[in-house]
């Protein structure tokens, strides 16, 4: 995907699975949105993704790291309301958020990601697919 790109893989009702290689490409216009993405699930990309009030996310784990740095944004979404998930590093290319959502599986989750089924060793896709459909039916 080019810089700035965002792909919509499916759509349920006014509820979108979109995929971006870096949060940052992520906006207002995505508040009814599940976001695959190919970045780390830290901190600073959990604080942006909760400030555009997506409905989900999932993003790569960075090998978790010190401190669990590489997830601690999860924790950010949960106390926003969001369910987060990441995948693993060796499962996923980093920067790549169609890796993220085609070769992903399922590393960590938060407890609203785990109240939707989501588990660890589930592809992103199926985990994707269980935050699209709670997506869909809270905005539509």
């Amino acid at each position: 995907m080019s810089e700035g790109a965002q792909k919509i893989v499916k759509e349920s009702g006014r509820a979108r699975l979109i995929i971006v290689d870096t949060t940052s490409d992520v906006h207002e216009g995505n508040v009814n949105d599940v976001i695959m993405s190919g970045s780390h699930s830290g901190q600073n990309c959990g604080e942006h993704l909760s400030h555009n009030n997506i409905k989900g996310t999932i993003g790569n784990d960075a090998g978790i790291g010190k401190n669990d740095a590489g997830i601690a944004g999860m924790k950010i979404l949960e106390e926003h309301g969001i369910p987060a998930a990441a995948v693993s590093s060796m499962s996923a290319k980093i920067g790549n958020g169609t890796s993220t959502y085609e070769q992903g599986k399922i590393s960590a989750a938060n407890e609203l990601a785990r109240k939707l089924g989501i588990t660890v060793g589930m592809t992103a896709r199926e985990a994707a697919d269980k935050m699209l459909e709670e997506a869909a039916r809270k905005v539509n």
